[in-house]
């Protein structure tokens, strides 16, 4: 008779399903510092862009204008034109759709393929009756070998 054992506690299962990886801490260290960089960079340009269109006239974008040699006026320009390329994209984009749908329909024609039955997977002639109804009627099933590459190689053994 086997022994019984002592059960695990609560911590300890909880310790079987944390991920544990090999992370370096000074690479995490630096990720976090680019990271927050990237996210500094993006800020102020989006603050530099808002202070143009709104001609709020602040501090550190008025120096960037004066190094760059810009107006507000000339960051408004360039988003408008941004925003025109935007709106022609989508446009362009609206209209292919639609002429798409009208040249080839709505694709429901497309249909999810029925149930596989047995008929069907011996006329794929991948694998032999007999090692169908294993697969089919046993829990575990150990090969020697694949029995789709190998079939008939595994059937003249089972003759």
């Amino acid at each position: 008779m086997v022994k019984s054992r002592q059960r695990n506690t609560q911590s300890q299962l909880n310790q079987l399903f944390i991920i544990k990886s090999k992370r370096v801490w000074w690479r995490e260290i630096i990720v976090g510092i680019f990271t927050l960089l990237v996210w500094l960079y993006c800020l102020t340009v989006i603050y530099f862009f808002i202070d143009a269109t709104f001609s709020l006239n602040h501090e550190y974008p008025q120096l960037f204008k004066i190094v760059f040699k810009m107006t507000n006026m000339d960051i408004r320009n360039f988003l408008k034109i941004g925003g025109i390329l935007f709106v022609l994209i989508y446009l362009l984009l609206s209209i292919w759709s639609y002429y798409n749908r009208k040249r080839y329909g709505n694709l429901t024609r497309r249909k999810y393929p029925g149930l596989t039955t047995k008929e069907d997977l011996m006329e794929l002639n991948m694998i032999d009756e007999i090692i169908y109804e294993e697969l089919q009627n046993k829990k575990v099933i150990v090969f020697k070998t694949n029995p789709i590459q190998d079939g008939e190689k595994q059937y003249e053994a089972y003759k």
